[in-house]
């Protein structure tokens, strides 16, 4: 590879250098010279042009006698050398290192197309099961994993991939809302719910091939309930937790502090997940290499820089995946939005129909279980404390302006974190006069804000920024990364930020995580006594017999943060996949990623 780059660097600094429009002619230059374009020494550069020459890559005539120069005729497309090396690296699960070979001034612009649509040819399904090659199914991935720890999620795109490794010892089935059976065959409690026993299922085994006994399950919520500090996004699940032991080999019991009906669907939480104890132990956890280990039907074979690769666990307790391998590759920063939808498209994942499907594949949608919001900051000093000017806000974010303008067709207004099961009115939020009049009632003098946001976010951040300048109020854009947005100190350096909530297929839980999470921006920007008020209402809805009237209670918090505006909601959005008749058991969940396990691929489907 690296003789291929000296060559591409070589003949690009010789034309632009030279300014000769090509270089298929015999052009003067001296070995000196060619050290001066390659950093090197004369040395390395007599190397270098013996193996060119023996490439076929150049033809070499040595100058004649003194004051006669060199020539070198060069015979290959450099874009076509360094694309032949970029395949190779995307092989090799480099697609970063494989991007950044088109970075050299003076390349065809076009090669980076042309390496995209091969790349486009690469992704997809791979294998056949006839031949006995590995059924292998390739993605691109725009954003990077940040933990595959179950204890560390936070993030939904993390919570995706924690699925495909681990196992909880419930599981909430979607379909009919309801608790069943996970590595826990059965579970009861006493008459107050203050005790709760958990039976575990016999031969279940974590991918390093060892039995689970219910030693790893206590192991597993110790480690959950201690690991990390105040601000870590799930030690809230098991706080109410006294004590846990393990009653003996397949049996747990855990003692509360208080009752509490809905722990079922904590530990039904994939962060709650169980772990092998010899793998986690606090030695190991350090090392940040160490690859994943749970009882779920993939194996992490890969998680790096490059990307992430899983294999079929075949060893799992319940029905093994259909394909062998996924592999999964991180598409560098700096490939534009266009090129990203065009490589997307490819896969046949589409946001909001940026692109057209071909006329034969199949479609999905789901709305995605949650919303795009604005929380303020309560905690710092700044205009954001005054009721009126978060009215204010509210009254200018145009949210159908912002559909239209972003192009995002399959959004909708937010008024609250879950979608409403039917259409409702337009909100009334472009009245900028009135704004106005609560900006001058509530004092504001024209203090700038900081509003925070991910990469991902930033057009609705540039969007709101031109919203408040309309109405005098300064707005200073502070983009984050995903890591970032975890860090409290960070978030409360910020007067608002731009985030959101997308929730797991249990409502209940997934609603009660808004206020419990320490590093979610609710909790992070409410008061003490907020937070008090949360906790408080959380633990009366707990100890409620009652499902259905527990939910009531979970969504009637909402008002607690919407009736003073410290939560304005923006949008709802859909996802879409579109993929070819092959691909069978395709089924979306609402974090927004089709499920991997019951993916298979029919090669007699009939594409009409």
């Amino acid at each position: 590879m690296q003789l291929a780059l000296q060559y591409a660097q070589l003949k690009t600094s010789i034309t632009r250098v030279l300014q000769i429009p090509h270089t298929y002619m015999d052009v003067p230059v001296s070995v000196e010279e060619i050290a001066g374009y390659l950093y090197c020494t004369e040395r390395n550069v007599k190397i270098l042009i013996r193996k060119m020459s023996e490439m076929g890559w150049i033809v070499w005539t040595p100058g004649r006698g003194r004051g006669h120069r060199s020539a070198i005729r060069f015979l290959v497309a450099a874009e076509d050398l360094l694309l032949a090396e970029a395949k190779v690296l995307v092989e090799q699960g480099n697609l970063n290192n494989a991007m950044s070979l088109f970075h050299m001034e003076g390349l065809d612009g076009g090669v980076i197309d042309r390496f995209l649509a091969w790349l486009g040819s690469y992704f997809g399904y791979r294998g056949n099961c006839e031949s006995g090659n590995p059924e292998t199914l390739r993605l691109p991935m725009q954003f990077r994993v940040l933990t595959l720890d179950p204890v560390d999620i936070l993030f939904s795109r993390d919570l995706h991939f924690v699925k495909q490794a681990f196992d909880t010892l419930l599981y909430y089935n979607p379909l009919c809302g309801c608790l069943e059976p996970g590595l826990a065959h059965e579970w009861a409690c006493n008459d107050n719910a203050t005790v709760w026993t958990f039976y575990l299922r016999k031969r279940v085994r974590f991918h390093h091939g060892r039995e689970m006994t219910a030693d790893d399950v206590v192991f597993s919520f110790n480690r959950l309930r201690s690991l990390g500090t105040e601000y870590s996004p799930n030690r809230w699940l098991l706080r109410s937790v006294r004590e846990i032991r393990a009653v003996d080999r397949l049996t747990v019991r855990l003692e509360l502090d208080a009752p509490n009906y809905m722990l079922p669907h904590y530990v039904s939480s994939y962060q709650a997940a169980i772990v092998p104890a010899d793998v986690y132990s606090a030695s190991k956890v350090a090392d940040a290499s160490m690859l994943p280990v749970g009882t779920g039907p993939f194996r992490i074979a890969r998680h790096d820089t490059g990307g992430l690769t899983l294999e079929a666990f075949e060893d799992y307790y319940k029905e093994c995946a259909h394909l062998d391998r996924i592999e999964l590759l991180y598409v560098p920063d700096n490939v534009s939005d266009r090129r990203w939808q065009q490589l997307n498209f490819q896969m046949g994942k589409l946001n909001h129909y940026k692109q057209p499907a071909p006329a034969h594949w199949y479609k999905k949608e789901v709305m995605m279980l949650g919303s795009s919001t604005l929380v303020f900051n309560f905690r710092k000093k700044g205009p954001q404390q005054e009721l009126k000017f978060r009215q204010a806000i509210q009254l200018i974010l145009n949210r159908s302006g912002l559909i239209k303008e972003l192009g995002l067709y399959h959004a909708r207004p937010a008024a609250d974190f879950l979608p409403p099961e039917s259409p409702t009115a337009e909100p009334e939020d472009h009245q900028p006069e009135r704004a106005k009049e609560l900006l001058r009632e509530c004092g504001y003098e024209g203090e700038s804000i900081t509003m925070i946001f991910t990469l991902k976010n930033r057009p609705h951040a540039e969007w709101i920024q031109s919203c408040c300048q309309a109405v005098g109020i300064g707005v200073v854009l502070k983009e984050y990364t995903f890591e970032q947005m975890t860090k409290v100190p960070l978030l409360l350096e910020a007067d608002v930020i731009i985030g959101g909530v997308v929730a797991d297929d249990d409502e209940a839980r997934c609603l009660i995580e808004v206020y419990k999470v320490g590093n979610l921006a609710v909790r992070t920007y409410a008061t003490d006594e907020q937070r008090l008020v949360f906790d408080e209402t959380i633990a009366a809805i707990e100890a409620e017999p009652d499902a259905q009237e527990r939910l009531q209670r979970i969504r009637g918090m909402q008002d607690l943060i919407s009736d003073n505006y410290a939560v304005l909601f923006l949008l709802h959005t859909t996802q879409q996949l579109v993929y070819s008749p092959h691909l069978q058991g395709i089924a979306f969940n609402t974090l927004g990623w089709f499920d991997f396990k019951n993916i298979w691929f029919r090669s007699d489907s009939m594409e009409e």
